[in-house]
């Protein structure tokens, strides 16, 4: 298996999907010649894992599997539903999570009950891929964490990755799933994180079942995104002080693999949930809700939510890193569930 960055990972199993199944294709503001604002479709990988930048996607396969869309979310996703109906398996790029709203009635009103309301006569294999979450400086319209707007919408999957090997695994999944599937990806992530992409073509991740990236007895930290990194950074800090942490990703966030999250805290007594959403209403709060309910004798102490205020994102960068759970705030909340017990 060859290192390489998540984007790489996302683009290399577009790519093999696309080569496995022509009813694929790609739509999308700036997907074509461009290559996508973060050069999602751009190049497959070499050998060693870096972009070959000899053919683009777009040369490989065509402007009628690459398709270039206007700049509006509203058309992009309506056409992919027409297409994942009439039997294609669309992969729509919304380019900012903060636009998608822009189609949120195609989205929750559409695809999302395509199946339930024909009476399963219809599916609505889509896949809708676009960035989420802050910490690059891109302010008040390209930084925001709205998975929760989805997480509530009935007959949608909500995936996003936090690991290259997740990512090759968790968008081959979505392409391949007869239901729509909208596929976050923290763009922070794009080339910070690092890893060894499976080589396996069919190499899949299943729907629902989260990932435990560390074991631990003493708490129990709950985070995805850019926030599990911050986790893990927090954990490496406090395993030298003696406290063992056990360290979970969801990676589906709808359907919620409960079942792990609450016998990681019925084992561990303390919980801290870590996400970028908004605190009220979010995607935490509905962690913190459902691991109280399941494992309300086994709490030592509260749990705990780490989440952003419930304030527009900033611009300015200082106030975005304050504005942002940082690893000081994590090691802040574990330390104090440690000394309530």
């Amino acid at each position: 298996m060859a290192e390489m960055t998540l984007i790489q990972a996302i683009t290399d199993t577009m790519w093999s999907e696309m080569e496995r199944d022509e009813k694929v294709f790609v739509l999308g503001q700036d997907c074509g010649r461009y290559g996508g604002v973060f050069k999602a479709t751009a190049w497959k990988s070499q050998e060693d894992g870096s972009p070959d930048q000899s053919e683009k996607m777009y040369d490989r396969f065509g402007p009628l599997r690459v398709l270039d869309a206007p700049l509006a979310e509203n058309a992009i996703i309506g056409g992919a539903i027409g297409s994942a109906i009439a039997g294609y398996r669309p992969i729509a790029e919304i380019q900012f999570m903060d636009f998608i709203d822009c189609a949120m009635g195609h989205i929750v009103n559409q695809a999302g009950v395509m199946s339930f309301k024909t009476n399963g006569s219809w599916c609505c294999p889509l896949t809708i891929r676009t960035p989420f979450g802050g910490d690059i400086g891109g302010g008040i319209t390209h930084s925001q964490s709205n998975e929760a707007w989805f997480c509530h919408a009935a007959g949608l999957i909500v995936m996003t990755p936090s690991t290259v090997e997740d990512a090759a695994g968790l968008l081959r999944t979505a392409i391949r799933c007869d239901d729509p599937v909208l596929f976050i990806e923290h763009k922070k992530l794009y080339r910070s994180v690092k890893g060894e992409a499976p080589t396996d073509p069919d190499f899949m991740v299943p729907i629902g079942k989260a990932r435990i990236h560390q074991s631990g007895s003493d708490i129990t930290f709950v985070a995805y995104g850019n926030m599990l990194i911050r986790a893990m950074e927090a954990t490496r800090i406090l395993q030298k002080e003696g406290v063992s942490v056990e360290v979970i990703d969801p990676r589906t966030l709808w359907p919620l693999d409960l079942d792990t999250i609450v016998n990681s805290v019925c084992k561990t007594g303390r919980c801290v949930v870590i996400s970028e959403s908004h605190s009220s209403y979010g995607f935490s709060s509905e962690i913190a809700a459902r691991v109280q309910e399941g494992a309300f004798w086994n709490l030592l102490s509260p749990i705990r939510m780490i989440s952003a205020p419930d304030t527009p994102y900033p611009f300015d960068p200082a106030m975005e890193k304050a504005y942002l759970p940082s690893v000081e705030t994590i090691l802040k909340a574990a330390k104090g569930a440690m000394e309530n017990d």
